[in-house]
């Protein structure tokens, strides 16, 4: 059971301190990052704890009895102050000069590390002698190679047989060890669970920031920060701390009046805590880690302008992502629209520089220093039944009903999310008659948009974000839902949307998608064989089950082939083996064009004059012949032969969104 640090700090010093002989050791257990060294290091540090001479070492990494020894020789034998002390390992304490000793010292001279290290064995069986007197603390046990019947064995010699007080700290939970609990129950004889105590640690954490300004915002919003680590879960003081030094950077480099703007600090706060805890520091156990570029959406990359965290999951019985855990933890449900942009964060995150100029120029964007005036007129009439039009307020809207006609006659609404709002909107003003349309109208209009001005600048990545993004049942984006998303005429929008997204990008695979796909080849060998089979570290996958070798130029195809260097020229052929033993469907459609490549092969070995190169040529067909074209023959054949099959051909397989 947990204890007050009040009472824990009484015990060791009365035990400390006292005249008699207490003969054993206290343990001060609690988990990784619960403050357990922090805690005995201050009460070290402080001059009327106890008047003996203080030894700090962590025997984290610590191999062997031998160098424990060595160390703790040293460590007894130094005349360093305590402040030197702490913490210092042996060399740091030769070359700090707390051990080069001249006269009267343990060696004269300026003996180099491996001389002092060698002299120092001899003079082992002192260390007890030396150390009586000393309160020692002994640091992460859990992490120490030695085996803990041997290091027990040390211990227990200054316990039994000398003046020394012995504080051992640990994470006892990994230290699941026969020889431990024994010389637990014989030498320990009292310990102390210490959980995090994260109200204390922040408030001493706020004194080390120099900065006064940041210090003085880190101290207004100390709750809030306290209730964000509350909800973390992890109770890791180490991970508090190195994020209270992080922000401080950031606040420091905030223009003052962003600094006096609460909620744009409270924000920012929030939104770099749960960054730089989740998606930064890896602390949760046995789960995927989430890393800084996981604050993107999948198709945000080459996005500038980002400024909203989300992971939306609209199937409620599919187990919640770990980005969707983190969310509910912190209840940013609707995910989290950032101060600055997303790009911006995660180059803090992983840099752990702040650009002050950029810093200050992108919160000036933010929705807490332009306010709504800064919105899109959309958003600003989503939110219809929120204003408070006697301020005077009508003119204003009437002017954003006006913009967002504007842009829809002029084609600016090219992203599918923000479209989408666009949709609800309009036809919730028609509804109400706010326009001078009726709602049949409306969606004639919207549906002729998607015709003339949304299908023309279509791209491919806006166009497959659409099912992977929303699905078929279309709900929300930027942290709104839809208006009227479940009404007929919303729906009647989106069905059409959708129809006209399957057509274009039927068209574009059959047109477009092979001559991009085929720049990979020469360029990006992993995105392009990514692309077609299961391969590591594959970029996309976006072609395994689409017969798009097929819209390929025969003669181009060889030609991007025969401009590889002849080893990996060598490789195609095997590297495209996984796609038909997985899917050997697709033959049925790229078999035909396989052959195509080998009349196109031998052509080239007609026109050409090298009886070598024409070998490799030669070699080339016949491996499509092994690898591929008996394979799609003999498939033929079972088809014959059950009189028929199915034709998997790209003009007739749906590849809808």
């Amino acid at each position: 059971m947990s204890v007050d640090r009040a009472e824990v700090k009484k015990f060791l010093k009365d035990w400390a301190n006292t005249s008699s002989k207490p003969h054993f050791a206290v343990l001060i257990e609690g988990r990784w990052g619960c403050g357990k060294t922090y805690f005995v290091t201050k009460l070290l540090e402080e001059e009327e704890f106890t008047d003996r001479k203080p030894i700090y070492l962590s025997v984290f990494g610590i191999a062997d009895v031998k160098s424990l020894e060595t160390s703790l020789f040293y460590a007894g034998a130094s005349t360093a102050t305590k402040t030197l002390h702490k913490g210092m390992g042996l060399a740091g304490s030769i070359f700090s000069g707390a051990l080069t000793l001249g006269t009267g010292g343990i060696l004269g001279g300026t003996a180099n590390l491996n001389k002092v290290v060698d002299a120092a064995t001899s003079q082992l069986e002192q260390s007890a002698k030396n150390m009586d007197g000393a309160l020692l603390v002994l640091d992460d046990l859990e992490r120490c190679q030695i085996p803990m019947s041997e290091l027990l064995g040390v211990v227990n010699r200054f316990v039994e047989h000398g003046d020394t007080r012995v504080v051992l700290c640990a994470n006892t939970d990994s230290l699941n060890d026969d020889h431990f609990r024994a010389f637990k129950e014989k030498v320990v004889g009292q310990s102390f669970l210490l959980e995090s105590d994260p109200v204390s640690a922040l408030s001493s954490f706020m004194t080390e920031i120099g900065h006064l300004e940041a210090r003085e915002i880190l101290r207004l919003h100390q709750k809030d920060i306290l209730d964000l680590y509350g909800k973390s879960g992890f109770h890791n003081l180490r991970a508090l701390r190195q994020f209270v030094w992080q922000l401080a950077s950031i606040l420091e480099k905030m223009s003052v009046g962003y600094r006096q703007n609460d909620k744009l600090v409270q924000n920012l706060i929030v939104q770099f805590f749960i960054f730089f805890i989740e998606f930064k520091l890896d602390l949760v156990d046995g789960a995927a880690s989430l890393t800084p570029h996981d604050l993107l959406g999948k198709y945000d990359d080459g996005k500038d302008d980002v400024r909203y965290v989300f992971d939306f999951s609209f199937d409620k019985d599919k187990e919640p992502s770990p980005k969707q855990r983190v969310f509910s933890k912190y209840e940013q449900d609707t995910g989290i629209r950032t101060v600055i942009t997303v790009q911006n964060w995660i180059s803090i995150l992983i840099s752990g520089v702040v650009d002050a100029d950029r810093l200050n120029a992108e919160l000036a964007q933010s929705d807490e220093v332009a306010g709504v005036e800064a919105w899109p007129s959309w958003r600003r009439l989503w939110h219809l039944y929120s204003w408070d039009f006697s301020d005077g307020s009508e003119p204003d809207f009437w002017s954003d009903v006006e913009d967002m006609q504007s842009n829809l006659n002029q084609g600016r609404y090219v992203e599918v999310g923000e479209f989408l709002h666009v949709v609800g909107v309009s036809i919730m003003l028609a509804d109400h008659k706010l326009t001078g349309q009726t709602v049949p109208e409306t969606i004639a209009q919207l549906k002729k948009y998607i015709d003339e001005k949304f299908v023309t600048q279509l791209t491919d990545e806006r166009c497959r974000g659409v099912t992977e993004k929303f699905g078929r049942h279309l709900d929300s984006y930027d942290g709104l839902g839809f208006i009227g998303r479940e009404g007929d005429e919303f729906k009647e929008v989106v069905d059409h949307l959708v129809r006209k997204m399957d057509a274009w990008h039927q068209t574009w695979l059959s047109k477009d998608a092979g001559k991009q796909l085929l720049k990979f080849l020469t360029k990006d060998w992993i995105r392009f064989f990514g692309n077609l089979t299961i391969i590591n570290h594959a970029p996309e996958q976006r072609y395994l089950d689409i017969p798009i070798l097929e819209t390929i130029d025969v003669a181009t195809f060889v030609d991007a082939w025969f401009s590889l260097s002849r080893h990996d020229e060598q490789l195609v052929v095997g590297s495209m083996k996984g796609r038909y033993e997985h899917r050997p469907t697709l033959l049925d459609a790229e078999g035909p064009w396989w052959q195509e490549i080998q009349v196109e092969l031998k052509r080239r070995i007609a026109t050409s004059e090298s009886k070598p190169r024409n070998v490799q040529i030669d070699r080339l067909i016949g491996q499509i012949n092994s690898a591929i074209i008996e394979k799609w023959e003999l498939r033929q054949s079972k088809m014959d032969s059950n009189d028929g099959g199915v034709d998997h051909r790209l003009d007739d397989k749906k590849v809808g969104l």
